[in-house]
């Protein structure tokens, strides 16, 4: 049993496993594909039996002339026997800077010495790489990445990425460089080269310079991701499938920051934490698809969100809507623009659901310990009697169930219906 290769296809090898059993390991696996992680972040304890300097430079420099038990155990992972069989690679190492004379300033010490970096990798499907402390890189993987290569997580500087990247279908993109920014010209040339990605990730990106050519055609694109990406974005991709967007929800996340999330026909949609409005954003992103929304979800939690704030108003995103759900706590009854603008929306707008609190009393409007309370039923009241007076009215007005638990839904329930049944608000709908 022990000299099969697939019971030898998971093993799990820490910093304090010497370099002769990983050797062993890898030898009893052949010829079974491996899935590798390196965690090089933390540079481990000095044994007593390593020949490495103890000040800690010759345990971030490879010595193959004379080789340590008890660091870089992943060198033996160089052999061309074994680098050919990874399949999935996960790195995540640290540099360290070592000060030298004056003169001479700050040496950068790190992997590069490495053979295993400069391995080609024929079969390498998935890499994951953090790399945000290097920069640039590009004293790693100075060889052709595989051409098998499918799934790209990186998180760096995009200079650090100096082999080409072709025909990825996952991009993950994270790099936070403060001021200087991620090149935007580089980002368009990097996603020229790779059309046929279907999952777009961009995580905490901010793009600088100018760009030489027109957005990237994304064709095949069914998920997009974004945090900390601004206006430049529609000018380096565009995603056709953002027509067929259909489904809309804005949340929000305290005073922080708010989300956008998106589906229809197969596309997936998702951005957040953006400095101006969410209509606005949206307007950004996606305002040369011009997609239909017909379900749109308004979150709970966001008294803070001023609806005309940033001269974009919140109705734009409502013209196509047939179901409108507006959550606990956002109905913004202060602000009568948009209660008018409710009333306004064309006959298309034909479902309403409000999420209803549980400590609501049945009749509010003679409770005045909670006039808030009051004036959400009385505007819901308002705004059915008036589409039904002039011609538009809503073929459904309902509670919407929310996932607080079963006994806080039923004493919701109990609320709307004394609501519904008590001020007749069927009166005013015309189911079908």
């Amino acid at each position: 049993m022990i000299n099969q290769p697939r019971v030898w296809s998971t093993v799990f090898i820490t910093q304090t496993d010497c370099r002769s059993f990983v050797e062993a390991c890898l030898e009893r696996s052949h010829p079974v594909a491996l899935d590798v992680t390196i965690d090089a972040g933390e540079m481990g304890p000095v044994r007593l039996d390593c020949e490495c300097d103890k000040g800690g430079r010759g345990r971030l420099l490879p010595n193959e002339t004379n080789p340590c038990e008890w660091h870089f155990q992943f060198e033996s992972l160089a052999k061309t026997k074994h680098s050919n069989r990874i399949r999935v690679l996960d790195i995540d190492f640290d540099v360290m800077w070592e000060h030298t004379a004056k003169s001479m300033g700050k040496v950068r010490l790190g992997l590069g010495g490495c053979r295993f970096f400069t391995s080609s990798f024929p079969h390498l499907t998935t890499l994951m790489w953090k790399n945000e402390e290097v920069k640039p890189a590009n004293h790693l993987f100075t060889s052709p990445f595989s051409l098998n290569l499918r799934s790209l997580t990186y998180v760096g500087p995009l200079d650090g990425l100096s082999a080409p990247v072709n025909n990825l279908t996952s991009f993950t993109f994270e790099s936070d460089l403060g001021p200087d920014g991620t090149d935007a010209e580089d980002v368009r040339l990097f996603l020229l080269n790779n059309r046929s990605l279907e999952s777009l990730t961009l995580k905490h990106i901010e793009f600088r310079g100018d760009l030489m050519g027109p957005p990237v055609l994304l064709s095949n694109l069914k998920s997009l991701n974004v945090s900390f990406t601004y206006k430049k974005l529609p000018a380096i991709i565009h995603v056709p499938a953002f027509r067929h967007l259909s489904s809309l929800r804005i949340g929000s996340h305290g005073h922080d920051y708010y989300t956008l999330y998106a589906t229809g026909d197969g596309i997936t949609f998702y951005a957040q934490h953006f400095p101006s409005g969410p209509v606005e954003t949206w307007e950004n992103l996606t305002g040369y698809a011009r997609p239909a929304i017909r379900h749109i979800h308004l979150g709970g939690g966001w008294p803070w969100v001023e609806p005309y704030g940033s001269g974009v108003t919140l109705v734009s995103l409502l013209l196509d809507a047939h179901t409108l759900e507006i959550g606990d706590g956002y109905f913004p009854s202060q602000y009568d623009g948009f209660l008018d603008d409710l009333k306004q929306l064309g006959p298309q707008l034909k479902i309403i659901r409000f999420a209803i609190s549980e400590e609501l009393e049945p009749f509010p409007e003679d409770d005045d310990s909670s006039p808030r309370d009051g004036q959400l039923l009385d505007s819901i009241e308002d705004l059915v009697r008036d589409r039904f007076h002039q011609g538009r009215p809503l073929s459904a007005v309902e509670r919407m169930v929310t996932n607080k638990g079963e006994r806080a839904n039923r004493e919701q329930d109990f609320i709307w219906r004394c609501f519904y049944n008590g001020r007749k608000i069927y009166k005013y709908v015309q189911p079908g």
